[in-house]
């Protein structure tokens, strides 16, 4: 047998030690934009007027609005809630937290059941707040849904599957299956919420208003539904982000350099064409505001501020829980 040619002697040592090197940092980046997802849902959660944040020892900070404005409801306590908690949902009127030993509290309006003041007991792991509905993660997969069902968002028999996230929207809700598509229910005017769900491989998912995206594994975006204000490009946003937030008519996207890309309506600051600059770990959309996690444990605010829910100075930390 001849000797090796050195072109092939260096195929050799590419397919023995680089592309083995190039498999492992690309499953390295998938786990770390996985991780960054879920961290991002957790900790940081803006509804339609007032914003929540979970700090560092469990504890639940609101923005605080107006004493006439729309924390009327109690959706938003100034002084926050105590508590030992792992994830936080703001919805439209109402807002969720999850125990660490997985029951489900709950404040604000509740005139539809979205928010039963004596919570939800179960073994959740996951929560998620819409417009006037509420759904929630059991460890088995399925979803518990209360509130308002007018468009089917949230069926009282809850809906049977093998998820690991959910999100909640206007009038539809979305959860994603462990093989990586997303099941839809609810309202599909505009196709938020296709019957058929959606296939792709995806990591994480948020529904905004009547809008929904779902970061896919290699760091794009794909969108669906109602794009009126370019909130959901139908062929998607291309780039290297670790983590989505869907508001009312904008988005946000959390690149791997920590800066925030943003798009769609922009009237009132939400949603800079520019993007936003930083060092941000964990982003999250409301109806008209945005934020967005320092590293350093304190939050950057943009867009509409008459209730208080996104102070243009930001809200000093930490939060960021673990």
């Amino acid at each position: 047998m001849s000797a090796a040619s050195p072109g092939e002697r260096a195929y050799d040592a590419m397919r023995l030690a680089v592309v083995p090197w190039l498999r492992e940092r690309r499953l390295r980046k998938e786990k770390e934009r996985c991780e960054a997802a879920r961290f991002s849902e957790r900790v940081l959660s803006a509804g339609r007027f007032h914003s929540l944040a979970l700090r560092n020892d469990g504890r639940i900070a609101c923005c605080p609005n107006r004493v006439l404005g729309p924390n009327r409801e109690g959706q938003a306590p100034p002084d926050g809630t105590p508590g030992d908690f792992v994830a936080i949902a703001a919805g439209g009127w109402h807002s969720l937290v999850l125990r660490s030993e997985g029951s489900v509290a709950c404040w604000g309006l509740n005139h539809d059941g979205q928010a039963p003041p004596d919570g939800v007991e179960g073994d959740f792991v996951a929560i998620a707040a819409g417009a006037l509905h509420s759904l929630a993660l059991r460890c088995d997969g399925s979803v518990a849904c209360c509130g308002q069902n007018n468009d089917g968002q949230a069926p009282p028999d809850g809906v049977d599957g093998d998820f690991v996230a959910i999100a909640a929207g206007g009038l539809h809700s979305i959860a994603l299956r462990s093989d990586g598509s997303v099941a839809c229910w609810g309202d599909n005017y505009d196709g938020r919420a296709p019957p058929d769900g959606v296939d792709g491989d995806y990591v994480a998912i948020d529904a905004g208003e009547a809008h929904s995206l779902a970061l896919q594994r290699d760091g794009s975006i794909a969108c669906w539904g109602l794009n009126g204000s370019g909130q959901a490009p139908p062929d998607g946003v291309e780039g290297d982000f670790v983590a989505i937030a869907a508001g009312g008519w904008h988005s946000l996207a959390l690149r791997s350099d920590g800066s925030v890309a943003c798009w769609g309506r922009n009237d009132i600051g939400q949603a800079p064409p520019d993007d936003v600059a930083g060092d941000f770990v964990a982003i999250a959309a409301g109806h008209e505001h945005s934020l967005a996690l320092r590293r350093d444990g304190n939050i950057a605010c943009w867009g509409q501020n008459f209730f208080g829910q996104a102070p243009p100075d930001g809200v000093a930390g930490p939060f960021g829980h673990q």
